[in-house]
């Protein structure tokens, strides 16, 4: 017990003297969402927006407590935390799936995620937030993930499931209406 007395006390001192830590955009949607965009008749992009504290917890330690969890991590040497986080970054990969009407399972590739540092600064901020207001409901900005899929034929319908680590996920679809509007002209009518 005493090595975990000294890590809380060193995270403690390193988070106390973190002054100006931005936490712009903490007060967003909390829920974990994704963007389905249809481009070209057979191309799926989907951007995610997830509060990763919270699904790592999930994914990496789910036996500890959420503040045990964002404690250790938050505290973890980079290279350390960016293994674990690569683990967690991979189940996730193959838990986010799409299928289409008639059964076609479509492959997401292409992933784009956020900087280790980005996710274990989210931590820092999470772990921070427990100690200082440990029974608050705290916000975290969520942040940005991207992967994109293809089908051989045209898409017309699909769905998508997602890691249980992100809980609840809103989903947003649409398919982009493009139309060129030459310079003193107006366009065409533009329907929503």
């Amino acid at each position: 017990m005493a090595p975990f007395k000294h890590l809380f006390a060193g995270l403690l001192c390193m988070l106390l003297t973190m002054t100006g830590v931005g936490s712009a955009g903490a007060h967003g949607l909390a829920e974990n969402r994704a963007t389905l965009v249809l481009r070209d008749q057979n191309h799926v992009s989907v951007t995610l927006f997830i509060t990763f504290s919270e699904a790592l917890h999930r994914v990496l330690a789910p036996e500890r407590s959420f503040q045990e969890f964002v404690l250790a991590y938050a505290a973890m040497p980079p290279e350390t935390f960016k293994a674990a986080l690569r683990k967690a970054q991979s189940q996730f990969q193959a838990e986010t799936r799409a299928e289409t009407a008639d059964g076609h399972q479509l492959l997401f590739e292409r992933w784009t995620w956020p900087e280790p540092a980005a996710v274990q600064q989210a931590l820092r901020e999470r772990a921070m937030q427990a100690l200082v207001a440990p029974d608050d409901h705290a916000h975290e900005a969520a942040l940005e993930v991207r992967a994109e899929c293809q089908a051989a034929k045209a898409i017309h319908s699909v769905r998508a499931t997602f890691p249980s680590a992100f809980a609840r996920v809103l989903v947003v679809s649409y398919q982009p209406k493009q139309v060129w509007v030459e310079p003193q002209r107006a366009s065409p009518e533009i329907t929503f």
